[in-house]
């Protein structure tokens, strides 16, 4: 904990700093309405939205769009509310940052576990703290959810305590669709130590490959008996004014690498950059980390990069820990991670900025 303690209140008052610089300006400059209303939201704009008004009033009232965010940020938010002043929204910010704050100590622990390097850990926790996307994790978002769920479950894998990956990864399921890729690590735990474990092990380690996808299957199946439609939220994400279909990555970043050379929706082709880095840091953890940290990564590539629209790419990639375990590696040199978490450190700035702005979506 006194590892995270220092980024995660340096990040935080970084991201504060900037809500408050755009406010200001909107207010003296007179932006316009999208931003005028995205400066106003702050830490609650874009999905948080969803996830306060879930928190406030359950999912009546939101329409078939709102069942694509899953429950656990709203649930335990809305258990805050017990404690007298707190808003829906407040909760949800609490909640989110919470669970920040444990998911940058668990990540130190889970590298110092598997590496033995403490030096290596400081760096990974620094880095997932002031990540180019990193302003959601102050703001309410499920994404921090995620990233804790994910990590104790790994740390329950590699350590072969099944009953904590089964709770964490169950959990996960329950957070957000993507918590379902657990499985994939999961398994390969269970059949690479499958003949060293005894049988109440296996059955355990079994367990934990189902976790998630159970999770999920549970609130599918509370939207199947109020809604009628135990797919509805994963449909509604793969909408096109979502997700998207399912379509070739290929033909996707090329699409956004041309707009990025022609200066045609700059917004979106810049997705095509973070596409190529992630891919060339999925190679490096295959080749230097645990086989199931490295195709944990691709199942996540797989399943961001076949969307037919790539927003959101930088946040489900800082979400995936082994990316942020991989720049902890490659960083040693200490000059190396000062100008790494420096470009880092700016380009958090210039997300913040342009979210804050109305003119980026996370």
């Amino acid at each position: 904990m006194r590892a995270s303690l220092l980024p995660f209140l340096a990040s935080r008052a970084l991201v504060l700093a900037i809500l408050g610089g755009v406010r200001l300006a909107t207010s003296i400059f007179g932006l316009g309405a999208a931003a005028q209303h995205a400066s106003h939201a702050g830490l609650l704009a874009w999905d948080a939205s969803w996830y306060e008004r879930i928190a406030a009033n359950g999912y009546a009232g939101l329409g078939q769009q709102g069942l694509r965010f899953f429950p656990l940020l709203p649930v335990l938010a809305r258990s805050l509310r017990a404690i007298p002043g707190l808003t829906a929204g407040t909760s949800v910010i609490i909640v989110a940052n919470l669970a920040s704050l444990l998911a940058f100590a668990v990540l130190w622990r889970l590298v110092v576990f598997e590496l033995g390097d403490e030096a290596c850990a400081r760096r990974a926790v620094w880095l997932v703290a002031f990540g180019a996307p990193a302003f959601v994790f102050v703001m309410g978002y499920a994404d921090p959810l995620l990233l804790l769920t994910s990590l104790v479950a790994f740390l329950g894998f590699r350590q072969r305590r099944y009953g904590i990956a089964v709770f964490a990864a169950f959990l996960s399921g329950l957070c957000r669709p993507v918590g379902m890729l657990l499985a994939v690590p999961a398994a390969i735990e269970l059949g690479a130590n499958w003949f060293s474990l005894s049988r109440r092990e296996r059955a355990m380690a079994a367990t934990s490959v189902l976790a998630a996808p159970v999770g999920a299957a549970t609130y599918l199946t509370w939207v199947q008996v109020v809604f009628g439609n135990f797919w509805l939220p994963l449909r509604e994400q793969l909408s096109l004014a979502n997700r998207g279909a399912i379509t070739d990555p290929i033909l996707t970043i090329g699409r956004d690498v041309s707009d990025l050379f022609h200066g045609t929706h700059l917004g979106v082709g810049e997705h095509a950059f973070w596409a190529v880095l992630l891919v060339l840091l999925a190679l490096y953890i295959l080749w230097k980390l645990p086989a199931s940290y490295g195709w944990y990564a691709v199942a996540t590539l797989v399943v961001v990069l076949t969307a037919s629209n790539l927003a959101s790419l930088e946040r489900y990639g800082l979400g995936c820990f082994p990316f942020v375990v991989a720049g902890g590696l490659l960083t040693e040199n200490r000059k190396t991670f000062k100008i790494v978490l420096g470009l880092s450190g700016l380009l958090l700035i210039l997300f913040s900025v342009l979210s804050f702005l109305g003119l980026y979506v996370p």
